[in-house]
């Protein structure tokens, strides 16, 4: 565990989990800091008390959820580090490292049915009750009130286009150029999608091209707001209102724009083996573009478990920074408690490694558009539902258009294509 040799990734702030000091690096993601001092055990979960840590790195699990500054359930891969950050593990007696409450899970492999627990006797019940109530829930009460955000000022504009991958660059980018007001909103800090993760592969675009989009954009006149989440889409009076939300203020922000492109991408995919919720299994995605833009070293010894040329170029991306790293297309049971330990193959033989990363075709985040109405199909490819569209990006909802690996698994390159064609059709 640690970063890469490299003087722009040296830590230069302290952190501090549970009162003992991290060193990281103002800025980079909270995760990022805690896999880099080999801490990625950060909560429990609440029934068993299992080890709970940081699985996507991108916001769309529930795995990093850590108390910061005294505000509870607040996901550690959106929080930015900087000095003095006080971090504390939640659902865990005293802390998630040594939670006296993991017992539950190991004296009940078998399951523990709560609901008749203690029920055939009325003392006993009311005792079962009482205990489960204090134990129920996920973090406490926050110490103080968070600062309120200041009042939402109705903001119209031509175009909302969700999501900065290949496909949003590209729509916005035809939109802009084309005289559209043009807001482009984003959940991450940086624009690019799944080419922040830097991987050689053949479908892929040039290094480079997500910035040159960007700053084509902005000379365009096209807002890109970034660390910016889309919270909903519906329709008002018969025209479709968004409301995003950026944290850095905070800030809430009722848009009504004339059309959506929807280019959401997709969401992380949770590996298909037993106890593989240990902390230590991430993300693949995730943890490349950890690596290419915070100098994140995870570990020894890395599985990949996953098959494609994705699953290759990580590998190769995890072999070059000096981890011992295996491939294998499935697995039977991820190792460990407190941190991942090592693979059982399917042929029943063990394998060691303290890091596993998960490649798979992400899940179509298809839930602001289904908001509208938009219809969805099963993507075979994706092994989820997708957005249904037709060749232009057209949903079927009037002013909503979507691309990308929204409407099903594909590459940069037809990504963004498909985000060329959307924006040129929402742009009339």
């Amino acid at each position: 565990m640690g970063r890469l040799p490299d003087p722009s990734f040296a830590p230069d702030c302290t952190i501090h989990l549970d009162g003992t000091p991290i060193p990281a690096r103002a800025g980079e993601p909270l995760t990022v800091a805690l896999l880099a001092a080999g801490r990625p055990l950060l909560a429990r979960s609440h029934k068993y008390h299992r080890p709970r840590g940081p699985f996507c790195l991108s916001g769309t699990c529930h795995g990093c959820l850590v108390r910061v500054d005294g505000q509870p359930d607040v996901r550690a891969c959106r929080t930015p580090c900087r000095d003095g950050l006080t971090v504390q593990t939640q659902h865990a007696f005293p802390t998630a490292a040594h939670d006296l409450l993991g017992v539950i899970d190991l004296a009940t492999p078998h399951g523990l049915d709560h609901h008749h627990m203690g029920t055939s006797f009325g003392p006993l019940d009311r005792a079962v009750v009482a205990i489960s109530r204090r134990l129920a829930g996920l973090g406490r009460l926050p110490d103080g009130a968070p600062p309120a955000p200041p009042p939402v000022v109705p903001e119209a504009c031509d175009a909302l286009v969700v999501g900065a991958g290949p496909a949003g660059l590209s729509a916005a980018e035809r939109l802009a150029t084309g005289g559209r007001r043009v807001l482009l909103a984003d959940g991450e800090p940086r624009a690019g999608g799944r080419l922040r993760c830097r991987y050689d592969l053949p479908d892929d675009l040039e290094q480079g091209w997500a910035g040159a989009q960007v700053i084509r954009l902005a000379d365009a006149g096209c807002e890109v707001a970034l660390a910016t989440s889309v919270l909903g889409l519906w329709l008002d009076d018969g025209a479709v209102a968004a409301l995003l939300w950026q944290p850095g203020g905070p800030r809430l922000r009722l848009v009504r724009p004339r059309a959506v492109v929807v280019c959401a991408g997709g969401m992380a995919v949770p590996p298909l083996l037993a106890d593989g919720d240990r902390p230590g299994v991430l993300w693949g995605r995730g943890l490349a573009v950890a690596v290419a833009e915070h100098g994140l070293v995870p570990g020894r010894a890395a599985a990949v478990l996953g098959q494609g040329a994705e699953a290759e170029a990580l590998s190769a991306r995890l072999s070059g920074i000096g981890l011992e790293v295996e491939r294998l297309a499935a697995a039977r049971r991820a190792l460990g408690r407190g941190r991942v330990t090592g693979l059982e193959r399917l042929d029943g033989t063990r394998l060691e490694c303290d890091t596993v990363a998960v490649v798979a075709p992400p899940t179509p985040a298809t839930d602001l558009a289904r908001h509208l109405g938009a219809p969805v199909r099963f993507d075979e490819a994706a092994g989820a539902f997708a957005l249904a569209v037709d060749t232009d990006g057209a949903t079927g909802v009037p002013g909503l258009w979507a691309a990308g690996e929204v409407t099903g698994a594909m590459g940069a390159q037809r990504a963004a294509e498909a985000g060329r064609r959307a924006g040129e059709a929402a742009r009339g």
